[in-house]
């Protein structure tokens, strides 16, 4: 009888421990800093995703602009901010774009990262999604700080 209890107690620890692995392997996208983010866990938060890559003057141009809406993102409660290569690039070769070019905000891994957008026709292309998970604005073209803090703002207040 006891044997037959402590097999059971060893079952279920193992189920717990493999439903509780499976869990923390689920995300929808990983930062090449290694965060693993579930859009779920964004809800309650505007959700600012930028699309760059080298060969775009723009986006290399925007990047400053960025670097201080991150800060501003950094800040809020209610706001975070990603962004993502076009180009489906190594982990290594993002990290050494990232440090060519000073971004300090958060960068995507490209290996499958599940988006609530369409991958843009064009670039840069900025995302702005809802507390709700829906995207509610596509900004095309070179962004701001005041710019993207304004459009934040002004959905925040609907």
């Amino acid at each position: 009888m006891i044997k037959h209890i402590l097999i059971g107690i060893a079952a279920l620890l193992a189920l717990s421990a493999g439903v509780y692995t499976f869990q923390n392997a689920q995300y929808d996208f990983q930062t090449l800093q290694g965060d693993k983010v579930r859009w779920q866990s964004l809800e309650g938060q505007w959700v600012v995703v930028n699309y760059f890559a080298e060969w775009c003057a723009p986006c290399l141009k925007e990047i400053p602009e960025l670097n201080e809406f991150a800060k501003y993102a950094d800040k809020q409660d209610m706001v975070a901010f990603f962004a993502a290569s076009y180009d489906l690039l190594s982990e290594e070769a993002l990290f050494k774009l990232q440090q060519k070019y000073a971004m300090e905000f958060p960068l995507i891994k490209t290996q499958n990262p599940v988006m609530p957008n369409e991958r843009p026709k064009s670039l840069p292309a900025t995302f702005i999604i809802s507390p709700q998970g829906k995207v509610v604005k596509q900004l095309l073209g070179e962004q701001t700080n005041l710019k993207l803090q304004d459009i934040v703002m002004r959905l925040q207040n609907i």
